[in-house]
């Protein structure tokens, strides 16, 4: 914004989007602080382009332009251009954090409306130098710029969202006791339970001290008997020691005469396994030999029953020849003769 003095006046003009107010620097600055914005003159003749890139621009961004704009020029290096009126209204649409602003202007109690911003200056420039101090600025310098109204609207804000957590705290403290007094009940159920479950243990704890004095009392008793046991056992153990050793002596005795046996043994058996060889080569020899008869026996069997064979073949030959020769059948036939003549001849007694 751009404050000059004219007639003893101080005039607003804001160059961004050509707006001039029709009352003084002053008085625009009480009536924001009074929650009252003054209406502002707005030049309708001036028009811009507005220059985007599709890339980075926000679709909701783009949507109003292609909707409002008077007009959309040739884009020149991929950029769209759009010619149109440049007011509150078109920054509001198309800059990425207004709604950050407005979010802030709420915060401090003032309505979405970006002249309240004027309340909260940033940088003032003189024609010489910037100021940022709000105390040293020209024309600012010991002026309260706080809103009483705004102020109040914050903390009743501020003092409602305490409210709200305030009930909402409540709510779970509320739930909390109801868990707590379910809890406590179910404890004191539990109790209940646990005291009788505690008499039944004390009871059981009497029972198990009284098996337990009855144990004691049988084990000292065991101790006893297992300590004479253990005196006996040891008096035996000297006992079992000394025949031990004599058990030692004979043992070696015995095993020197088993080694003597032993080794007496070992010639009897190297004399047997030579006698024993001589034997085996002998009766290998018989065999031999026996086998070497069997053998010739086979032969002469093979033989004498090739012979047999041969002649029973022969009488066989010879047999049918002769059935087949014709003096077996004049033979033959002079034998019925003679059984015929025999049968009717007259016996002696007739």
């Amino acid at each position: 914004m751009t404050i000059v003095e004219t007639d003893g006046v101080l005039q607003i003009h804001d160059a961004s989007f050509n707006l001039t107010y029709p009352v003084g620097f002053h008085e625009v600055l009480d009536a924001l602080r009074d929650g009252r914005p003054v209406a502002a003159k707005t030049e309708i003749r001036d028009r811009k382009v507005y220059v985007m890139d599709p890339t980075f621009e926000r679709k909701v961004a783009v949507g109003w332009l292609e909707k409002n704009a008077d007009r959309e020029l040739t884009p020149i290096d991929g950029l769209r251009r759009f010619e149109l009126l440049w007011n509150v209204e078109a920054f509001s649409a198309t800059f990425p954090g207004i709604e950050a602003a407005y979010l802030d202007l709420e915060e401090r109690g003032y309505p979405r409306d970006l002249r309240f911003l004027m309340l909260h200056p940033i940088e003032m420039f003189d024609g010489k130098k910037p100021h940022r101090d709000p105390g040293a600025m020209p024309l600012l310098a010991g002026r309260d710029l706080g809103s009483p109204l705004a102020a109040l609207r914050s903390t009743v804000k501020q003092m409602s969202r305490e409210l709200a957590s305030e009930r909402e705290r409540g709510a779970h403290k509320d739930a909390e006791i109801s868990r707590l007094e379910g809890q406590r009940d179910a404890a004191q159920s539990s109790w209940a339970a646990v005291s009788t479950e505690a008499q039944r243990r004390g009871e059981q704890i009497v029972q198990l001290r009284a098996a337990l004095d009855d144990e004691a009392s049988r084990f000292a008793a065991e101790r006893q008997k297992l300590s004479q046991a253990l005196t006996e056992a040891e008096a035996q153990t000297i006992t079992s020691r000394a025949e031990v050793a004599v058990l030692r002596a004979e043992l070696a005795q015995a095993r020197a005469e088993w080694n003597a046996q032993r080794a007496r043994w070992e010639c009897a058996g190297a004399l047997l396994q030579a006698t024993a060889g001589l034997w085996v080569e002998q009766s290998s020899r018989a065999v031999q030999t026996a086998r070497s008869a069997l053998a010739a026996a086979e032969s002469e069997r093979q033989q004498v029953t090739a012979e047999r064979d041969r002649i029973r073949a022969d009488l066989a030959v010879r047999l049918h020849a002769w059935e087949s020769s014709p003096w077996r059948k004049i033979r033959a036939l002079f034998a019925r003769v003679l059984s015929k003549s025999a049968k009717t001849a007259p016996t002696r007694g007739n």
